[in-house]
């Protein structure tokens, strides 16, 4: 958010890496940042990098403005071994007419030693996936900006049926406010009619019935998400992640660690507090036993031993958490 006052007020200078996982509102911020040149000699003002060797950044950066006060220059790849020497020395004395701006797709290699430069003058923007208040918030002001009604309870709504990737949100809220009209209230219902649910959602949902006993209500839940064509290896590769989420939780709560203190070490989104909570159902023996089955789910499709879907659906039964 200062990053983008900071494009508001146009008291960017120097050098900057945008990172991080969020890629709609990192690409937003870029758009933001170019739209701020002068129209008329964007074109001329804005010059975009597709490697990152030192010497043609550096002229970049160099090269004076046409007919305008600053120039902006775009390197889409981080600079490595002695072009990232040369660019780590040269960053401070970058022209006051020039902005240098490292687009990152992902996370940056924060061990880097032009990442570490950067970070230590407070010039490294992570654009991390927003929590779920911050979604919300996110989806509130955009639906404003729609020209729709919306309340701060039907913001919740959508992100708790969409999650929480703004691109996702995006679409989803931009379909909704064409379906009630611009103009018009965004109520629950028309949020739930038109809203889909994310794969992330639908699997918390099937593990809840599961978690709960209810077998035949958690596979009923899974033939539903293939037959809407979601795959085999992504609710298997989303099943490994939760176990894996469950196992860092159920390491703390064995050290002895509350749950206060265990979301603090991993985090208290939804995800994170989920995995606590399914934790305390199984011991660590078991989460890893069934982390394990999940992840031998992708071998099983590959070496055809067995129908993916079959192996699948006797996994999900048997990581049913046992009576006790």
């Amino acid at each position: 958010m200062t990053f983008f006052k900071s494009i508001k007020t146009g008291s960017l200078k120097g050098a900057y890496a945008l990172h991080g996982e969020e890629e709609f509102v990192k690409e937003s911020a870029l758009k933001s940042l170019t739209s701020s040149l002068d129209e008329a000699t964007r074109d001329l003002n804005l010059q975009v990098l597709e490697k990152a060797e030192a010497d043609d950044i550096i002229s970049a950066c160099e090269t004076l403005p046409f007919f305008g006060e600053r120039r902006v220059v775009v390197c889409k790849t981080l600079p490595a071994d002695s072009d990232a020497r040369k660019l780590t020395s040269y960053l401070p004395g970058i022209p006051d007419y020039t902005l240098l701006i490292f687009f990152i797709r992902g996370k940056a290699n924060e061990k880097l030693g032009i990442v570490k430069a950067l970070k230590a003058e407070n010039r490294l923007v992570d654009f991390a996936p927003f929590r779920d208040y911050e979604a919300a918030k996110w989806v509130y002001q955009q639906g404003k900006r729609l020209n729709v009604t919306i309340t701060e309870a039907a913001a919740k709504h959508i992100v708790s049926l969409a999650g929480t990737d703004i691109a996702t949100l995006n679409n989803e809220l931009t379909k909704a406010a064409d379906y009630v009209g611009r103009g018009n209230e965004l109520t629950r219902e028309a949020i739930s009619a038109c809203v889909t649910r994310s794969l992330e959602v639908r699997i918390f949902d099937m593990q809840d019935y599961l978690l709960s006993g209810k077998a035949q209500d958690g596979i009923r839940a899974y033939r539903q998400m293939l037959s809407d064509g979601e795959s085999t290896f992504g609710i298997a590769g989303f099943m490994e992640k939760c176990f894996r989420s469950m196992l860092t939780a159920r390491t703390y709560i064995d050290q002895g660690l509350n749950r206060e203190r265990v979301l603090r070490l991993t985090g208290d989104k939804y995800p994170q507090k989920k995995a606590y909570e399914a934790a305390l159902r199984y011991s660590r023996a078991e989460i890893i036993k069934n982390m394990r089955n999940f992840a031998n789910i992708a071998y099983l499709k590959i070496a055809e031993q067995q129908p993916d879907t079959l192996t699948l659906e006797n996994a999900l039964i048997e990581c049913m958490p046992k009576r006790r």
